[in-house]
């Protein structure tokens, strides 16, 4: 899916202020809030964030590098390697590969812009709705897979269990400016390993989905 860039402002602000992930930061006015989610029995619990727990990633001082998606076949640490990086050192644990699925552009772009600045994160697919995940999914064998609700075509609720049975072992994360209990409950009962509002801020976003990535145990 082709980048259609949403302004190194928008960017920018995002990080500099810690500002969520929502409409809110690129221009449609949404206030900012963070939700506790519950765990559940047979998924990774996500671990609770105050409403002021933790910063943005902090000022940044040049443009960053759009995300670009690893060609198919290709593992991040080919990736790596073809640009020159690890020729001394130990070698780095591979970064996580992530599929982002929003039907907002501004959002979309925005999510992988901030996971493509983190070293153990690596955006390899993008989507815009539920039928275009599952094939983002199945195309790149993600070990993160980002989902948004409400979308076209194919809404988040029924991409979810598809998108579990193509990728068993991956963390799926719902990523919603929804938040009720009845929703959580669902969402964990097909197969989500948390539900995360879009008002959380970036920096405590980044941290939750390294946790959630970290307690995934393969099954």
């Amino acid at each position: 899916m082709t980048m259609r860039g949403v302004g190194w402002g928008a960017y920018k602000r995002m990080v500099d202020t810690g500002r969520s992930v929502d409409a809110d930061t690129v221009g449609l006015g949404r206030d900012d809030a963070v939700a506790p989610a519950r765990g559940s029995a047979g998924v990774a619990s996500r671990p609770e964030v105050g409403q002021d727990a933790g910063r943005g990633m902090g000022a940044q001082t040049s443009h960053p590098a759009a995300w670009t998606a690893i060609p198919d076949g290709e593992r991040p640490e080919d990736t790596a390697a073809r640009n020159g990086a690890g020729a001394s050192g130990p070698p780095a644990a591979a970064p996580r590969r992530v599929v982002v699925v929003d039907d907002a552009d501004g959002v979309r772009e925005l999510l992988c812009l901030l996971l493509g600045t983190e070293p153990d994160f690596v955006v390899v697919g993008a989507a815009a709705n539920g039928a275009e995940a599952i094939d983002e999914v199945i195309r790149t064998a993600p070990d993160l897979v980002l989902l948004d609700l409400a979308m076209p075509v194919l809404d988040g609720i029924g991409a979810l269990p598809r998108i579990r049975r193509v990728a068993p072992h991956a963390t799926v994360v719902i990523f919603t400016g929804f938040s009720e209990d009845a929703l959580l409950d669902r969402v964990l009962a097909l197969g989500a390993d948390a539900l995360l509002e879009k008002g959380l801020a970036t920096g405590p976003l980044v941290d939750q989905l390294r946790r959630l990535c970290a307690a995934r145990r393969p099954g």
